[in-house]
Protein backbone atom coordinates (compact mmCIF):
# COMPACT_ATOMS: atom_id res chain seq x y z
CA UNK A 1 0.00 0.00 0.00
CA UNK A 2 1.56 3.34 -0.86
CA UNK A 3 -0.25 6.06 1.15
CA UNK A 4 -0.11 9.67 0.08
CA UNK A 5 -0.42 12.78 2.15
CA UNK A 6 -2.59 15.88 1.04
CA UNK A 7 -2.80 18.21 4.36
CA UNK A 8 0.51 18.75 6.88
CA UNK A 9 2.08 21.72 8.75
CA UNK A 10 5.84 20.22 7.76
CA UNK A 11 7.39 23.55 6.57
CA UNK A 12 9.29 25.12 9.79
CA UNK A 13 8.30 28.51 10.88
CA UNK A 14 5.78 29.92 8.96
CA UNK A 15 2.88 28.67 10.71
CA UNK A 16 1.15 27.05 13.46
CA UNK A 17 3.15 23.71 12.41
CA UNK A 18 6.51 22.84 12.64
CA UNK A 19 8.52 25.24 14.34
CA UNK A 20 12.24 24.73 13.30
CA UNK A 21 14.02 22.51 10.64
CA UNK A 22 14.66 20.24 13.39
CA UNK A 23 11.22 19.71 14.33
CA UNK A 24 10.34 18.77 10.69
CA UNK A 25 13.36 16.63 10.28
CA UNK A 26 11.94 14.70 13.52
CA UNK A 27 8.82 14.49 11.29
CA UNK A 28 10.38 13.27 8.28
CA UNK A 29 12.11 10.37 10.45
CA UNK A 30 8.63 9.33 11.70
CA UNK A 31 7.17 9.51 7.89
CA UNK A 32 10.00 7.41 6.53
CA UNK A 33 9.68 5.10 9.62
CA UNK A 34 5.56 4.40 8.57
CA UNK A 35 6.45 4.07 5.22
CA UNK A 36 4.84 6.77 3.59
CA UNK A 37 6.59 8.47 0.37
CA UNK A 38 4.41 11.53 -0.87
CA UNK A 39 3.14 14.28 1.40
CA UNK A 40 1.81 17.63 0.78
CA UNK A 41 3.12 20.47 2.77
CA UNK A 42 -0.05 22.92 2.89
CA UNK A 43 0.90 25.60 5.38
CA UNK A 44 -1.48 27.92 6.79
CA UNK A 45 -2.66 31.24 4.34
CA UNK A 46 -4.63 33.52 6.58
CA UNK A 47 -3.22 37.02 5.77
CA UNK A 48 -2.23 37.07 2.00
CA UNK A 49 1.12 38.52 2.76
CA UNK A 50 3.42 38.26 0.06
CA UNK A 51 6.29 38.08 2.06
CA UNK A 52 4.91 35.19 3.80
CA UNK A 53 4.82 33.23 0.81
CA UNK A 54 8.32 34.11 -0.24
CA UNK A 55 9.32 32.20 3.20
CA UNK A 56 7.53 29.47 2.78
CA UNK A 57 9.10 28.30 -0.86
CA UNK A 58 12.24 28.71 1.06
CA UNK A 59 11.50 26.99 3.68
CA UNK A 60 9.80 24.36 1.38
CA UNK A 61 13.18 24.06 -0.64
CA UNK A 62 15.62 23.50 2.15
CA UNK A 63 13.11 21.12 3.68
CA UNK A 64 12.91 19.31 0.37
CA UNK A 65 16.34 18.66 -0.01
CA UNK A 66 16.00 17.04 3.00
CA UNK A 67 13.35 15.01 2.10
CA UNK A 68 15.00 13.63 -1.19
CA UNK A 69 17.74 12.23 0.72
CA UNK A 70 15.33 10.09 2.51
CA UNK A 71 13.45 9.23 -0.22
CA UNK A 72 10.39 11.05 0.63
CA UNK A 73 8.48 13.16 -2.15
CA UNK A 74 7.57 16.78 -0.88
CA UNK A 75 4.91 18.93 -2.65
CA UNK A 76 3.58 22.50 -1.94
CA UNK A 77 0.42 23.86 -1.46
CA UNK A 78 -1.68 26.27 1.27
CA UNK A 79 -4.52 25.21 3.80
CA UNK A 80 -6.59 28.40 2.73
CA UNK A 81 -8.82 29.83 5.30
CA UNK A 82 -12.07 31.21 3.29
CA UNK A 83 -12.29 35.09 2.64
CA UNK A 84 -14.09 37.16 -0.10
CA UNK A 85 -11.01 37.80 -1.65
CA UNK A 86 -10.28 34.15 -1.96
CA UNK A 87 -10.75 33.59 -5.68
CA UNK A 88 -8.90 36.48 -6.68
CA UNK A 89 -6.32 35.87 -4.92
CA UNK A 90 -6.17 32.65 -6.25
CA UNK A 91 -6.13 33.85 -9.85
CA UNK A 92 -3.52 36.32 -9.14
CA UNK A 93 -1.22 33.57 -7.93
CA UNK A 94 -1.12 35.12 -4.57
CA UNK A 95 -2.06 31.71 -3.44
CA UNK A 96 -1.13 27.98 -3.69
CA UNK A 97 -2.69 25.21 -5.08
CA UNK A 98 -1.84 22.04 -4.26
CA UNK A 99 1.22 20.45 -6.09
CA UNK A 100 0.68 23.78 -8.73
CA UNK A 101 -2.89 22.02 -10.02
CA UNK A 102 -6.27 22.69 -9.70
CA UNK A 103 -6.81 21.57 -6.92
CA UNK A 104 -7.34 23.87 -3.71
CA UNK A 105 -7.59 23.11 -0.35
CA UNK A 106 -9.55 25.62 2.03
CA UNK A 107 -11.45 25.54 5.29
CA UNK A 108 -13.92 27.93 7.56
CA UNK A 109 -13.03 29.20 10.85
CA UNK A 110 -14.47 26.29 13.13
CA UNK A 111 -17.58 28.28 14.58
CA UNK A 112 -18.37 29.24 11.08
CA UNK A 113 -22.56 29.17 11.09
CA UNK A 114 -22.89 30.49 7.27
CA UNK A 115 -25.94 29.69 5.82
CA UNK A 116 -25.30 26.70 3.43
CA UNK A 117 -26.57 28.34 0.58
CA UNK A 118 -23.57 30.87 0.91
CA UNK A 119 -21.10 28.07 0.75
CA UNK A 120 -22.71 26.38 -2.20
CA UNK A 121 -22.59 29.42 -3.95
CA UNK A 122 -18.54 30.24 -2.81
CA UNK A 123 -17.98 26.36 -3.92
CA UNK A 124 -20.14 26.76 -7.24
CA UNK A 125 -17.44 30.19 -7.89
CA UNK A 126 -14.35 28.14 -7.21
CA UNK A 127 -15.70 25.80 -10.01
CA UNK A 128 -16.88 27.78 -12.11
CA UNK A 129 -13.04 29.68 -11.93
CA UNK A 130 -11.52 26.21 -13.05
CA UNK A 131 -10.83 25.09 -9.70
CA UNK A 132 -11.25 21.71 -8.28
CA UNK A 133 -12.18 22.99 -4.55
CA UNK A 134 -11.77 20.77 -1.50
CA UNK A 135 -12.95 21.15 1.99
CA UNK A 136 -10.56 20.87 4.72
CA UNK A 137 -12.37 18.38 7.85
CA UNK A 138 -15.66 19.10 7.54
CA UNK A 139 -16.43 16.89 10.12
CA UNK A 140 -15.01 19.81 12.83
CA UNK A 141 -17.28 22.18 11.83
CA UNK A 142 -19.88 21.15 14.52
CA UNK A 143 -22.74 23.65 12.99
CA UNK A 144 -22.79 21.62 9.73
CA UNK A 145 -23.30 18.10 11.36
CA UNK A 146 -26.05 17.39 8.44
CA UNK A 147 -26.00 14.37 5.75
CA UNK A 148 -28.29 16.75 3.53
CA UNK A 149 -25.62 19.52 3.70
CA UNK A 150 -22.54 17.51 3.17
CA UNK A 151 -24.51 15.67 0.02
CA UNK A 152 -25.25 19.58 -1.32
CA UNK A 153 -21.51 20.22 -0.83
CA UNK A 154 -20.14 17.44 -2.52
CA UNK A 155 -22.98 17.69 -5.18
CA UNK A 156 -21.13 20.96 -6.65
CA UNK A 157 -18.33 18.79 -7.41
CA UNK A 158 -16.11 19.61 -4.40
CA UNK A 159 -14.69 16.69 -2.56
CA UNK A 160 -14.42 16.35 1.11
CA UNK A 161 -10.79 15.50 3.17
CA UNK A 162 -11.24 14.40 7.38
CA UNK A 163 -8.43 14.40 9.82
CA UNK A 164 -6.95 11.20 10.57
CA UNK A 165 -7.08 12.54 14.25
CA UNK A 166 -10.63 12.88 13.95
CA UNK A 167 -11.33 8.94 13.95
CA UNK A 168 -8.79 7.77 15.71
CA UNK A 169 -9.39 10.06 19.28
CA UNK A 170 -12.50 10.75 21.14
CA UNK A 171 -11.49 13.52 22.69
CA UNK A 172 -14.46 14.86 20.74
CA UNK A 173 -17.32 12.72 20.72
CA UNK A 174 -19.13 14.66 18.26
CA UNK A 175 -17.09 15.11 15.57
CA UNK A 176 -15.60 11.46 16.28
CA UNK A 177 -19.02 10.19 15.73
CA UNK A 178 -20.23 12.18 12.46
CA UNK A 179 -16.47 11.05 11.31
CA UNK A 180 -17.95 7.92 11.59
CA UNK A 181 -21.48 8.40 9.65
CA UNK A 182 -19.45 10.35 7.04
CA UNK A 183 -17.22 7.36 6.42
CA UNK A 184 -20.00 4.80 6.69
CA UNK A 185 -21.94 6.70 4.20
CA UNK A 186 -18.85 6.64 2.05
CA UNK A 187 -18.83 10.53 2.00
CA UNK A 188 -15.43 11.40 2.48
CA UNK A 189 -12.86 11.35 -0.67
CA UNK A 190 -9.42 11.92 1.31
CA UNK A 191 -7.81 11.20 4.62
CA UNK A 192 -4.78 13.16 5.85
CA UNK A 193 -2.73 13.77 8.51
CA UNK A 194 -3.14 17.46 9.17
CA UNK A 195 0.44 17.15 10.94
CA UNK A 196 1.83 20.02 13.04
CA UNK A 197 5.06 17.80 13.46
CA UNK A 198 4.12 18.04 17.50
CA UNK A 199 4.01 14.92 19.94
CA UNK A 200 0.22 14.94 19.75
CA UNK A 201 -0.16 16.20 16.33
CA UNK A 202 1.74 13.82 13.60
CA UNK A 203 1.70 10.88 11.27
CA UNK A 204 1.59 8.21 13.65
CA UNK A 205 -2.66 9.13 13.38
CA UNK A 206 -2.65 8.78 9.69
CA UNK A 207 -1.22 5.08 9.88
CA UNK A 208 -3.07 4.43 12.88
CA UNK A 209 -6.45 5.76 10.72
CA UNK A 210 -5.65 3.79 7.88
CA UNK A 211 -5.43 0.39 9.61
CA UNK A 212 -8.99 1.30 11.29
CA UNK A 213 -10.70 2.37 8.11
CA UNK A 214 -9.57 -0.37 6.10
CA UNK A 215 -10.67 -2.99 8.42
CA UNK A 216 -14.22 -1.20 9.46
CA UNK A 217 -15.28 0.35 6.45
CA UNK A 218 -13.08 -2.16 3.50
CA UNK A 219 -9.58 -2.27 1.86
CA UNK A 220 -11.36 -1.25 -1.04
CA UNK A 221 -12.22 2.06 0.40
CA UNK A 222 -9.66 2.81 2.35
CA UNK A 223 -7.85 2.62 -0.64
CA UNK A 224 -9.28 5.04 -2.40
CA UNK A 225 -9.28 7.68 0.53
CA UNK A 226 -5.38 7.16 1.50
CA UNK A 227 -3.77 6.76 -2.31
CA UNK A 228 -6.23 6.56 -5.13
CA UNK A 229 -7.76 10.36 -4.72
CA UNK A 230 -5.00 11.70 -3.47
CA UNK A 231 -2.75 10.23 -6.12
CA UNK A 232 -5.35 11.99 -8.91
CA UNK A 233 -4.92 15.51 -6.57
CA UNK A 234 -0.87 15.63 -6.86
CA UNK A 235 -1.20 14.51 -10.53
CA UNK A 236 -3.89 17.37 -11.01
CA UNK A 237 -6.15 15.21 -13.11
Amino acid sequence: MKYIDIHSHLIFDVDDGSNSLEQSIIELERIKRIGLEDVVCTPHFRKGKIEKIKKTKQNYLELKRHASKMGINLYIGNEIMYSDKMIDLLNRKRLLTLNNTRYVLFEFKRNENMDINHIITILDELVENGYKPILAHPELYLNYHNIEYINRIKDTGAMLQMDATSITCKRNIKVYRFSKKLLKEKLIDIVASDSHATKTRNHDSFIKAYKKISKKYGFNYANIIFKENPLEIIRGN
